[in-house]
């Protein structure tokens, strides 16, 4: 089995992505793909179940996710190439943009973790996978916001394909929001946009997406001055509540824009 520390510090983290950032420098994905294939069960069992634990930790022990994701580096390094090396190599991407300066060496990792998920014949599922992870890096911080608005279609569609209805919907959603942040269209034209998110989302039970509408639904009512009639909308001060007893972050801090 692959252990962790007890307790976390941030010191753990950097010394961790330190290696990394040193290790990763330069790397292609010609270099990549000449590792052999991993066969060892438990390893790939290792690399599967860490797969799972980054897409938990993102969400409720952020500072786990930097160790999760360079463990799978190193196993990859070690005893091989597996689709899940792609996972974690894309995530240490993300985690060297949020915790160093280095945002050069964030937009290769994940540019290179890109070009592998293009060329595997599952790049449905690992575009679904890593949507966040690679889209968030790759164009919604280093590249000006509207050229992600093309990838985010198409993201949808891998996960629809994929079977992935959670993430497709957030990529539905951030396509909505993307549009309406930057101004790529009028207020009336991204509020039916969040309507249709919304009606779909709902379709699907997923609720932490009718939420996110709401919030944006909300800000278009105040802009337009035009009260959205599709849909019934909470008020801020509802919706602001739901987040608190939900101890969702994101909906709070959409509420407070």
């Amino acid at each position: 089995g692959e252990t962790f520390p007890r307790e976390i510090s941030l010191p753990v983290v950097m010394n961790e992505l330190s290696y990394m950032q040193t290790t990763l420098r330069g790397i292609t994905g010609d270099q990549i793909k000449r590792l052999r294939p991993m066969t060892d069960r438990n390893k790939l069992n290792a690399m599967k179940f860490l797969n799972m634990l980054c897409m938990y930790s993102v969400i409720s022990k952020v500072m786990l996710l930097p160790l999760l994701c360079c463990r799978m580096v190193r196993l990859t390094m070690a005893y091989g190439f597996c689709d899940d090396s792609i996972v974690g190599l894309a995530t240490v991407g993300l985690a060297v943009f949020h915790y160093t300066d280095d945002i050069q060496l964030a937009q290769h990792i994940c540019k290179v973790s890109e070009s592998l998920v293009e060329e595997s014949p599952k790049r449905h599922l690992l575009r679904s996978r890593l949507c966040k992870e690679l889209t968030s890096v790759l164009n919604v911080i280093v590249e000006p916001c509207i050229s992600s608005l093309p990838i985010f279609p198409e993201l949808y569609n891998s996960a629809m394909l994929s079977g992935d209805v959670e993430n497709a919907m957030i990529c539905r959603w951030w396509y909505c929001a993307v549009y309406f942040w930057i101004g790529a269209c009028s207020i009336f034209s991204a509020s039916k946009k969040m309507v249709l998110c919304n009606q779909e989302a709902a379709k699907y039970q997923q609720n932490t997406i009718v939420l996110f509408t709401m919030s944006t639904l909300n800000v278009c009512s105040f802009l337009s001055g035009r009260a959205c009639t599709e849909i019934h909308v909470p008020s801020y001060e509802e919706l602001n509540k739901i987040g608190e007893q939900t101890r969702n972050g994101t909906l709070i801090w959409q509420n407070c824009i």
